[in-house]
């Protein structure tokens, strides 16, 4: 049975999105589609627009089969972590093939250096360790140490996520098949262009501009609140000015206390995050380690959530359905519908994050918890 794994987002779910998981479809041809789907919160260190519910609805009438959650606690994180959760997942599902997107577009070239990291980890670490001591940003640290061992880089964000996947794959001897597809258009472009970004889409929807020509869904997206970072400021502010943030992911030595002086002299979330951000943190970073602090996670309830036991499923269709019972079967992995139904510190942090979000959208934390239709499933 061939099960194709798509790691998404969908926020929002446009044009790009439909194209690549037809091509991907052309490609493996399929018996099965899985995606994993970020949670609340996004790798870039931002609310999801609209609750996962909502994606899931969308993805699920768009094709997929399953869609599964990225926890928090992977979701909301550096590349590797992100990736780490995500692959770990679809491989849990019993998934045979991953497709994704990349600039580069050529997956021997992903490979190649995948499996030169892996003869040569220490070396690689060290460099990467050595370039962070030096001031340089994580993804930059990375390419200094690529081009040290291999005399090769991989620069674009989706390059980075992308060449992550794979190692997940190579390091722990998935049997997974990879593929890449070439993307057609600039994953950061702000014009609404034949096939617009993501960027773009959320810009228009913020602004009220009509986008129905965009976006699949968007009917969903019309009638719904949309999440933003800025919304959250006030308690942010409160929090960094009150709260110990010693302890906090993401939180290193000295920069509590950079917190705190450039929270008493900025006034919006903008100013904050373009003060904090520097040739050692980038702009995605500093939201992620602020969405941390909203959420109050510490390093070591981070560490502990981080060892996943469950997967959350988010949507199927019929054929999902039909599949659910084989890949109980597969994993030791417990499969839950309902997050109040098991216990895990994973499942804790996200409660938190739909609290956190039911703040501005009252009546968000009971969406999150209850029943869907698609969603009532025998799992015996």
């Amino acid at each position: 049975m061939k099960i194709l794994g798509i790691i998404t987002e969908y926020n929002p779910y446009h044009l790009g999105h439909r194209l690549h998981l037809q091509e991907a479809k052309k490609l493996i041809k399929p018996d099965l589609t899985i995606c994993v789907m970020s949670s609340s919160f996004v790798q870039r260190g931002e609310p999801a627009m609209i609750s996962y519910q909502k994606r899931a609805a969308i993805a699920i009438e768009e094709g997929i089969d399953i869609v599964i959650e990225l926890p928090l606690v992977y979701a909301c994180q550096s590349a590797d972590y992100f990736a780490k959760g995500a692959v770990t997942l679809l491989h849990e599902m019993g998934v045979t093939d991953l497709v994704f997107g990349s600039e580069d577009g050529n997956i021997e070239t992903f490979i190649e250096i995948a499996e030169g990291i892996e003869q040569d980890p220490d070396t690689y670490n060290m460099k990467v360790k050595e370039g962070m001591k030096d001031g340089l940003r994580y993804p930059d640290a990375c390419n200094q140490a690529l081009q040290f061992i291999l005399n090769k880089e991989v620069r674009t964000p989706n390059d980075l996520l992308g060449l992550s996947y794979v190692k997940e794959v190579v390091h722990h001897h998935y049997p997974i098949s990879m593929h890449c597809i070439k993307r057609t258009n600039d994953y950061h472009a702000k014009d609404i262009e034949q096939i617009s970004s993501a960027t773009s889409l959320r810009i228009a929807l913020k602004q009220g501009k009509d986008v129905a020509h965009q976006l699949p869904g968007y009917e969903t997206y019309k009638d719904s609140h949309f999440f933003t970072l800025e919304e959250f400021y006030p308690y942010l502010k409160y929090l960094i000015t009150f709260t110990p943030l010693e302890g906090l992911h993401m939180i290193e030595e000295g920069l509590d206390d950079r917190l705190y002086k450039v929270n008493q002299e900025t006034y919006s979330l903008e100013e904050l995050i373009n003060s904090l951000t520097s040739k050692r943190y980038t702009r995605s970073r500093i939201q992620r380690m602020l969405v941390h602090i909203l959420l109050h996670n510490t390093k070591e309830e981070m560490k502990k959530a981080m060892d996943i036991d469950y997967i959350h499923i988010l949507g199927l269709s019929t054929k999902g359905q039909r599949y659910i019972k084989t890949a109980k079967k597969n994993t030791e992995y417990k499969i839950i519908t309902n997050i109040t139904k098991h216990k895990h510190p994973a499942l804790d942090i996200e409660k938190r994050g739909a609290q956190l979000l039911n703040l501005v959208d009252p009546g968000f934390f009971k969406e999150t918890i209850k029943a869907i239709p698609y969603r009532k499933i025998d799992l015996k």
